[in-house]
């Protein structure tokens, strides 16, 4: 396991440090992402990315992360980028370690994340001579550029050491757009010595076309439209998401809905912007709040801000939204039919503030007392075990510590996080891009390894369930270390849960196959890792206690709660079809 600390570099036979001369490609690459403030990387060691590892290990101001799978080291990395806003690096050999990165960059195309793929390929002279790995000369062989080119904004497939500034300034560059990229490194180009004459990157060789703010004069009209609103009567509801969550506008965001007497409600991405106070009405979406979607549907003109709109942030909203004047604020357009207004702007936080100075400069004096709301939730029906998830849910989440950093991952545990957790934690990260199970297990402890890293105070919490678990819980070996500050939350119902009720729902004459027998997963991990803390509880009242007290605690630990695998979880369409057969 690669150490946290780089090693002391041995003397050579006259007692010159060697490695300290070393002028290598892979050093180049590594100093260059020092120098653009990425510190820590993720990835899976392997013959044709090893000499990007060992700059690694040497060069200052660098943390290797070995993780126990592709996937998660590029959901580590791409948890790291949407908690940071800046890119972060996973790093794979060919093969079976490139293969198995494609679904974590998938999900970070679909979220628009920043995520830097280093894969290492086969040496430049075996190409298409039967080498072993060898991606890159299809269709005798897997054309990985292609493939990588279809989930990313940019490949470079690099095949002289003259060529690799020019391809890290295009991944930053993609990056810094808002999008996945990938660098085809072969093995004897990173192993290569420096060419003479090269250069740094240049800020100037990665910067992407500039987005401009929405112009003033575009910018001053919707202020005048909203105010009109108001002034006559009308309604107006703020709709933040993903992007807004990001750029951490949550006090701007309270600072407009006060000047417009507005209502607030997020996407599942923009959770962590909602408070539990009047004028906040919940999450929208499936496994969102019947109040979010009754705000909506009671306003006029419906800003949104950050949010792309997609299913899963819309999900039954649809008829409302046709019938409403709808205002779209974001650098990426919104993912629906019809007509929406869409302005691209830059800075969400300028924008924000520009635009309630306009309407507070005309309203002045002519405010409404802000809309009471309450956020109310999907009726449920009660577990036949002691312990339900919402009562896991409210009492976990009442023990956090402000700033917390949550990462919930799928199905009922992911579910039930978005729609029960209390407001005001901190970061709030579910991927719904393409909602694969064991994501945020991995993205929160790679989070919590770069807050290591970079001495980030503050913790991090996954909240899963045992299919997720199951699929990337090992990563836990990853967390202890690395002295990971996270608390890992596995509700066990020895099941996929969600699954079991869409069966019942949808094919209540076929057998069960997501029934599992029983896994004691709190002693399956205290007997592996005896640096670990687990605790399993199956009552109610020792929950906030146990979990204020290992949120307390440094280093890694888990929290084990059995929960009922019949429990409905708070997914819309799944109650609607119980509500009315």
């Amino acid at each position: 396991m690669t150490a946290l600390a780089n090693p002391a570099h041995p003397a050579g036979p006259s007692g010159h440090d060697e490695a300290a001369t070393r002028h290598s490609v892979a050093d180049y690459v590594v100093r260059q992402l020092v120098s653009m403030s990425v510190t820590t990387v993720f990835g899976v060691h392997g013959a044709n990315i090893e000499d990007l590892f060992d700059a690694a290990v040497r060069v200052d101001g660098m943390t290797p992360v070995i993780a126990k799978h592709e996937f998660a080291a590029g959901a580590m990395a791409d948890g790291t980028a949407r908690i940071t806003g800046h890119p972060a690096v996973v790093m794979t050999t060919s093969g079976g370690g490139a293969m198995n990165v494609v679904p974590a960059l998938a999900e970070s195309y679909d979220s628009r994340v920043p995520v830097i793929a280093l894969i290492g390929t086969a040496p430049t002279s075996f190409v298409g001579q039967g080498a072993f790995q060898d991606m890159l000369s299809p269709p005798d062989t897997v054309d990985l550029a292609g493939l990588l080119g279809a989930i990313t904004g940019s490949c470079s497939v690099v095949t002289r050491p003259d060529e690799v500034p020019a391809a890290l300034a295009t991944a930053f560059a993609t990056a810094r757009r808002g999008l996945p990229a990938a660098v085809l490194l072969p093995k004897d180009v990173q192993s290569a010595p420096l060419p003479e004459g090269h250069v740094a990157i240049h800020p100037a060789m990665m910067s992407p076309p500039r987005v401009d703010d929405v112009p003033a004069a575009l910018l001053a009209a919707v202020a005048d439209e909203l105010c009109s609103t108001v002034e006559s009567g009308g309604d107006v509801a703020i709709w933040v998401g993903d992007e807004a969550s990001v750029a951490g506008v949550g006090s701007g965001i309270d600072a407009l809905a006060r000047a417009l007497s507005a209502v607030v409600v997020a996407a599942p991405g923009g959770r962590d912007l909602l408070r539990d106070a009047p004028g906040y009405a919940g999450v929208t979406g499936v496994m969102g709040h019947p109040s979010a979607h009754r705000a909506l549907a009671a306003t006029t003109v419906c800003l949104v801000i950050g949010c792309r709109m997609s299913m899963t942030d819309r999900a039954g909203l649809d008829g409302a939204l046709t019938h409403m004047r709808v205002i779209h604020l974001g650098s990426e357009p919104p993912r629906i039919p019809g007509t929406v207004d869409h302005l691209h702007c830059g800075t969400i936080g300028s924008t924000v503030d520009h635009l309630t100075s306009a309407i507070r400069e005309r309203l002045r004096g002519n405010t409404r007392r802000q809309m009471a709301t309450e956020v109310t939730y999907l009726g449920i029906a009660p577990a036949t075990v002691s312990l339900d998830m919402r009562t896991v849910i409210d009492e976990i989440g009442a023990a956090f510590p402000a700033g917390t950093a949550v990462f919930a991952d799928a199905g009922n545990a992911g579910a039930a996080a978005i729609h029960h957790l209390p407001f005001g934690h901190g970061r709030f990260v579910v991927a719904l891009g393409m909602g694969g199970m064991g994501y945020g297990v991995a993205a929160g402890i790679g989070n919590a390894i770069r807050s290591a890293a970079d001495d980030d105070p503050g913790r991090t919490v996954v909240i899963a369930g045992d299919g997720a678990f199951f699929m990337h819980g090992m990563e836990l070996h990853t967390a202890i270390e690395h002295d990971a500050p996270v608390t890992v939350v596995v509700l066990n119902n020895n099941a996929h849960a969600m699954c079991i009720t869409r069966e019942k729902r949808f094919f209540p004459s076929t057998p069960s196959i997501n029934r599992f027998r029983y896994t004691d997963i709190a002693g399956g991990l205290a007997a592996m890792f005896d640096r670990l803390m687990v605790v399993h509880l199956a009552d109610r009242a020792s929950l906030r206690p146990a979990a204020a007290d290992l949120l307390s605690r440094a280093g890694p630990n888990c929290l084990v709660v059995d929960v009922d695998p019949d429990e409905i979880p708070p997914f819309a369409p799944l109650l609607e079809r119980e509500d009315h057969p």
